[in-house]
């Protein structure tokens, strides 16, 4: 029986590409450097900062630069991180059928960590997450398992009972390497074919379709011997 969903941020229940794809830029204009398209954001982001910031950079990337334009993309985006992140449209309500049926919900991202429980707390401001972890020094990035591991641990479940839910093959790695099923979302930033080649175990169009899915593996549990 699944008694605790786990969401990735962004780009499964917030859709926060404007606010960082504009954190990031400035960070770029700041240093003589042109700035991406929106666009080319659903690409750049979901393996954290350090990442992002050395895809953007390219062949401008030094050790010296790296960290300005770091340092620079952090205090914008904290700044402005709420400007135009929005719920994804039935997502609240998905929030508040499976507090209803008694399940946990929970979210881990590769975002930082201080700036998880702004955006929540703006676009949900009536649910109540069981813990809301983004990157921490404490457990490596996804994909690697240990924050979920330790998020099952902390929330009393088994892999078994949990289900992750995110957009990209970083999301899916993240949930089979901790022995976890992983829903994965059409509406997010990276779409269907990659989820698809990432071998996620269920692809859903609409929030609402999760709750289908909750039914579906519990009943398969109940036909396990």
């Amino acid at each position: 029986m699944i008694r605790a969903v786990i969401f990735d941020l962004d780009g499964t229940i917030a859709d926060t590409l404007r606010d960082l794809s504009e954190a990031v830029n400035h960070a770029l204009l700041c240093e003589g450097l042109s700035p991406y398209p929106v666009d080319d954001y659903r690409r750049f982001v979901g393996n954290g900062v350090d990442n992002l910031v050395k895809t953007v950079l390219a062949e401008h990337d030094t050790g010296e630069r790296f960290k300005r334009v770091k340092a620079c993309f952090q205090r914008y985006y904290a700044a402005h991180s709420r400007d135009y992140t929005t719920a994804y449209d039935g997502v609240p309500a998905l929030l508040s059928a499976l507090s209803d049926r008694g399940i946990l919900t929970a979210v881990i991202s590769n975002k930082p960590d201080v700036f998880v429980p702004g955006i929540l707390h703006k676009l949900f401001p009536e649910h109540r997450f069981a813990l809301c972890w983004g990157q921490q020094d404490r457990y490596p990035r996804k994909p690697a398992p240990d924050a979920l591991l330790g998020a099952i641990d902390a929330l009393s479940c088994t892999p078994d009972e949990t289900l992750y839910v995110g957009d990209s093959d970083v999301d899916v790695r993240f949930a089979h390497a901790a022995g976890v099923r992983v829903c994965g979302v059409e509406w997010g930033f990276r779409g269907r074919e990659e989820l698809i080649a990432a071998k996620a175990d269920a692809i859903i169009r609409r929030p609402h379709e999760l709750l289908e899915l909750i039914g579906e593996y519990d009943e398969q549990a109940k036909l396990q011997p």
